[in-house]
């Protein structure tokens, strides 16, 4: 069983800091070998950190939203490898659309999960593009 909750950077426990830190560098960094922009980039606290934890305290998905402006920005989406296809990144989705709410959003998703993204609602705008030498597509959900 996997609990959701959410909070702005400056409510963080140090631990859960740690713990989404640790979680975007397995995913990103160690796992996907994205090492073109750096996984700590001044943003985050900016955002409203989306946590996933098991009931033994795991951290096991995680997502960042921003939440000024007219359009919510959502991005650094990721779920432990280990539990890829089990219904937890959607779970993790529907969690940052109760964050998110009624106003409109936008995030660049990988492009292998288009199609995923396009079930939970988002709209894919315009060609992909190169971000961090993976093949992207900027996607918005009204």
């Amino acid at each position: 069983m996997v609990t959701f909750t959410h909070k702005p950077f400056a409510e963080l426990t140090l631990m859960e800091l740690h713990d989404l830190m640790w979680l975007r560098n397995e995913v990103f960094v160690f796992h996907q070998k994205i090492t073109a922009e750096p996984e700590v980039d001044g943003k985050d606290p900016e955002a409203v950190h989306v946590m996933g934890v098991t009931e033994d305290g795991r951290m096991v998905a995680t997502a960042r939203v921003f939440l000024a402006g007219e359009v919510a920005k959502v991005g650094r989406v990721a779920v432990h490898q280990d539990l890829h296809r089990t219904g937890l990144g959607t779970a993790l989705m529907e969690h940052v659309h109760t964050v998110i709410g009624e106003r409109p959003a936008a995030l660049s998703a990988q492009a292998y999960l288009r199609g995923w993204y396009t079930r939970l609602g988002w709209v894919a705008q315009g060609e992909e593009y190169d971000e961090a030498d993976i093949p992207h597509v900027y996607m918005t959900r009204p």
